[in-house]
């Protein structure tokens, strides 16, 4: 398969699909590879002896356990690395993986899988070429990146695609012969889009992560889009209607607002650890069977008794984040359901992000530190209702159908350690 192949618009895995697999490995290749991934990105960087390492920093620092200048290492040097993937990913990831170097990747996946390479720093593009070239890799596979229009000119005069990263110049990449050009998510428009493909130019975006982006990006007309998370944005994903926490890896879609949160394999749960402030993290790979009338099951432990604590669930009508301690979330809309740390429970209605109290219970009893409390929201057509179904029956029940429908799931943690589990659609 060659780019010319694919249909438009096409998703590239960032970085190997940074929030699903450890960020440029030969493992993260291979499981996005597996996973369905026509393209995977490369971001290569000279080292000192020559060869040609791929990590997305300038540094070693953030992905491994060393530190310093890539720029510094050799290839002996920079297979030595250790990229610690428990710290820096989580989910079941081991550490002990190694940094690639840019032959590596040809070797496995060169006419394999389509590649899209970015010349990292500014004397690598020159040797990522005659690596190619000596791998006899086509260049109908491959797509270079650079935000060097020096760069851009190398390639196109060796006969190389390149997307012009982070332009929107659509006279100046046609008066080079530019092919793509790179701006970020929060410059397309439909205007630059249409310009570009009046000019034969073709439009990738960079970084897409949320459905909501995406279907504006497309909209616009883009021809590709980067992603972290690319089985969840190019839908490929099935949806589930229970969680999989028990697995304790990451799943498409399980996205930060705030915070990613983690697993707790002591219990087979996820969540969040405490702290003073309130998260909230995507379940994009959540769906009810039926958006217009569904019941959600769950099981949420609030390791604090104060009212302030609790364990909010907001449902949804897209995924954008919710971010309430910022009081910035645009285009939230939905409601939110809270256990308290001390027992008692509470509806709000968001809109574009605020929160609006429909209803709360006057007391509760607060359950027994780190145990977990059964919850049930049903959602219908005429109203909804907000269940705590442990030794404790109580209901609240509000008639509100501002928002409709509300599929999408987050979960959250406020003022406390917050865990849950046995998260299930009916």
């Amino acid at each position: 398969m060659d780019f010319a192949d694919l249909s438009r618009p096409f998703v590239i895995a960032h970085r190997g699909g940074s929030l699903q697999v450890p960020e440029h490995t030969m493992e993260g290749y291979r499981v996005a590879v597996g996973q369905g991934s026509a393209v995977i990105e490369q971001d290569v960087s000279r080292l000192a002896d020559g060869g040609l390492g791929v990590m997305h920093d300038g540094t070693v620092d953030r992905m491994t356990t060393s530190s310093g200048n890539v720029a510094d290492h050799t290839s002996v040097t920079w297979k030595q690395l250790d990229i610690d993937a428990s710290v820096t990913l989580g989910g079941g990831w081991p550490d002990g993986l190694r940094p690639p170097l840019f032959e590596e990747v040809l070797t496995e996946f060169g006419n394999r899988v389509l590649l899209c390479a970015e010349a990292k720093s500014s004397d690598a593009m020159g040797p990522m070429i005659d690596a190619l070239e000596r791998h006899g890799v086509r260049p109908a596979s491959v797509l270079l990146q650079s935000f060097a229009l020096a760069d851009c000119r190398l390639a196109l005069s060796r006969g190389w695609s390149v997307i012009w990263l982070g332009s929107t110049d659509v006279a100046r990449a046609a008066a080079e012969g530019i092919g793509w050009i790179g701006p970020p998510v929060g410059r397309v428009t439909s205007a630059v889009c249409t310009a570009a493909h009046a000019a034969g130019i073709q439009v990738a975006c960079y970084t897409v992560n949320r459905r909501h982006q995406r279907d504006a990006v497309v909209a616009a007309g883009v021809d590709a889009i980067f992603s972290d998370d690319p089985r969840y944005v190019a839908g490929d994903a099935g949806r589930r209607t229970s969680d999989l926490f028990a697995r304790q890896t990451w799943l498409p879609g399980m996205l930060p607002d705030t915070s990613r949160g983690r697993f707790h394999p002591d219990d087979s749960s996820w969540g969040f650890d405490a702290s003073d402030t309130v998260h909230s993290t995507l379940m994009g790979f959540l769906a009810p069977p039926d958006p217009a009338a569904f019941t959600l099951h769950l099981d949420v432990r609030v390791d604090g008794t104060c009212r302030r604590s609790g364990g909010p669930v907001l449902l949804s009508t897209d995924d954008h984040p919710y971010r309430p301690s910022s009081r910035s979330s645009p285009g939230v809309n939905g409601y939110l359901f809270t256990v308290r740390g001390d027992g008692s429970l509470d509806v709000q209605r968001v809109l574009e992000g605020v929160a609006t109290t429909l209803a709360s219970s006057t007391g509760g009893t607060a359950p027994a530190r780190g145990t977990y409390v059964r919850l049930r929201i049903t959602v219908t057509g005429a109203g909804l209702s907000f269940t705590r179904a442990d030794t404790v029956a109580e209901t609240l029940t509000v008639a509100d159908t501002t928002c409709r429908p509300v599929p999408v799931v987050h979960l959250g943690s406020a003022f406390a350690g917050v865990r849950f589990r046995n998260v299930v659609f009916a």
